[in-house]
């Protein structure tokens, strides 16, 4: 039971998918036989890297920071047209003459035209990969940025706006899975930190920017602009971001397999289970006679199928692992601070475009700055932390690292996010009688939490469930964006009829409710993952 974490009783020579031993261990401590692991010095390498040149684990580390640098930058660019309209609210209601609600979803909608499509790309990059969705999403951003910045009716605007949110997906999606596919377990958290500022956390600077064009230029240059720079954007994700989704043997996935190896009849069969029997299997020989692919050659759109499973079990994957735990846990605590961002998003628009503070647009984008700064003290928190924790309670676990290790950052999640969420509504309350200074000041805090759990259910799921991680994160986004279409759907409302007070009292309590769960799943957590490759949702369901 280390670190109060359940542990199954296992025969010795067996484990838990996604524990792993990762150092070099002292003579006569090993739970797992290591020889003939690949290492990085003292680090055993997670998941095992094929002979194979083609294999992104193979790649020089600049490479794929390379590649994941281009991704990020896409990624920046079809995140900003998330809020893009947060600080314009007041024109656009003039401009086509709607209340507040109706210009509050011309964000919904596009979220949930992110989360519809969501589930479309989801069986692309599963069954084909992720070069041909990140260059078509691309592409469809360039589009619909077009489209937005020619539209002249309300109609026009919110169907360009589902269109952006088609573009959005596969960058949500997919990038933090990208990382997973060319990273090792210790190389990982200060990555997916960066994935989560770049997807999450810049999108703040946006209505910082946009309320200075929509001031001096006219709304419709704030499309012109991601235009101009999605373009960009796109020409790099052609010709630097190659194919990286890799076939190797199974059980190089020393992450992911499990106690099926311990039933095989063949010992040179490839599997995928739960339990692996490192005693009675070793590492495979994986000397193969595979040419390095060219450069050109890499620039192809498609390099055949990745999986044999039907196009519509894929598509079905996501729903069914909304019963997952470990998933309802994940969206729980990314997809409610993401949430209550967006609700904080729309009282700075109600409430600072009103008296006492009468702010024009440029003035509530400036709102925004204490969030932007937030997002940059939370990517380097969560950074330094990931990965640290990670390696220490390794070393003090007799060398095994647990997943559950990540989950730590919900801890600073929890105070910075709780104190953010009832600060900003108390001061927001009566902004007669407190400084214009302090909203910023805790919408900072909140949105530095949002940070820490965004990397801490992605860096979870990543290394505790990487063979569904595609589909995991599918069903994050599900419930993330139509959790805040809901609010933002209703947030108007319901500050009518509650009073700001009231609404962030409610919902910082609701966010200290789902941070607790955090310490049921750190005990039990394990056990979960234990369970749930033993009695398999997707297999249960034939999903398999």
């Amino acid at each position: 039971m280390p670190f109060g974490i359940l542990d199954p009783k296992l025969p010795a020579h067996q484990r838990v998918p996604g524990t792993v031993h990762l150092y070099e261990a002292i003579h006569g401590a090993d739970q797992f036989t290591t020889a003939n692991l690949k290492r990085d010095g003292n680090i055993i390498l997670v998941p095992q890297p094929s002979d194979s040149p083609n294999d992104p684990l193979n790649w020089s580390t600049r490479k794929k920071d390379f590649i994941l640098f281009i991704i990020c930058l896409e990624a920046i660019m079809a995140s900003t047209v998330s809020p893009i309209l947060a600080s314009s609210t007041i024109v656009l209601v003039l401009y086509f003459s709607k209340g507040f609600q109706p210009i509050a979803l011309l964000t919904g909608w596009h979220l949930v035209g992110a989360a519809c499509q969501s589930v479309v790309v989801t069986t692309i990059f599963v069954k084909y990969g992720k070069r041909f969705p990140y260059i078509f999403a691309s592409a469809v951003l360039v589009g619909s940025s077009a489209w937005a910045a020619v539209a002249t009716s309300y109609r026009s605007l919110l169907w360009a706006r589902v269109l952006q949110g088609v573009a959005l997906a596969p960058f949500e999606v997919a990038v933090n899975a990208s990382v997973g596919d060319m990273y090792f377990v210790h190389q990982r958290g200060v990555r997916l930190a960066l994935v989560s500022l770049s997807i999450f956390g810049t999108t703040f600077l946006t209505p910082i920017i946009t309320g200075n064009v929509t001031n001096s230029l006219g709304w419709h240059w704030m499309f012109w602009l991601v235009l101009i720079f999605s373009s960009v954007t796109l020409i790099l994700v052609f010709f630097f971001v190659p194919e990286h989704v890799y076939n190797r043997d199974k059980r190089l996935d020393t992450d992911v397999v499990g106690d099926d190896l311990a039933q095989q009849a063949p010992s040179d069969s490839i599997v995928s289970s739960d339990v692996a029997d490192d005693d009675n299997e070793k590492i495979p020989s994986t000397r193969q006679q595979e040419e390095k692919e060219t450069y050109w050659h890499s620039l192809r759109l498609f390099s055949g199928s990745k999986t044999s499973r039907p196009l519509w079990k894929i598509f079905l994957r996501p729903f069914a692992l909304l019963l997952h735990p470990a998933i309802i846990w994940g969206c729980l605590t990314q997809g409610t601070m993401i949430a209550w961002t967006a609700m904080i998003g729309v009282v700075l628009a109600a409430v600072f475009m009103g008296p006492p503070l009468w702010y024009n647009e440029v003035k509530v984008g400036y709102m925004y700055t204490g969030a932007v700064v937030g997002a940059i003290i939370g990517f380097a928190v969560a950074g330094v932390l990931s990965d640290f924790s990670a390696k220490w309670l390794s070393r003090r676990n007799n060398n095994i690292y647990e997943p559950e290790f990540r989950i730590l950052l919900v801890i600073p999640q929890m105070i910075c996010g709780c104190i953010g969420i009832w600060g900003f509504g108390f001061i927001s309350s009566d902004m007669y009688k407190y400084s214009q200074y302090l909203p910023p000041f805790f919408f900072g805090l909140e949105t530095c939490g949002m940070i820490l759990g965004a990397v801490a259910s992605a860096s979870y799921i990543t290394d505790a469930h990487r063979d569904i991680q595609i589909e995991a994160f599918v069903s994050m986004l599900l419930f993330k964006n139509l959790f805040s279409f809901a609010l933002t759907d209703k947030a108007y409302p319901w500050l009518l009829e509650s009073g700001i007070k009231r609404c962030f009292t409610i919902i910082g309590a609701v966010q200290l409710g789902v941070s607790f769960l955090t310490l049921a799943f750190w005990i039990v957590g394990k056990w979960n993952r234990y369970i749930m490759h033993r009695y398999n949702i997707l297999r249960i369901l034939h999903l398999e």
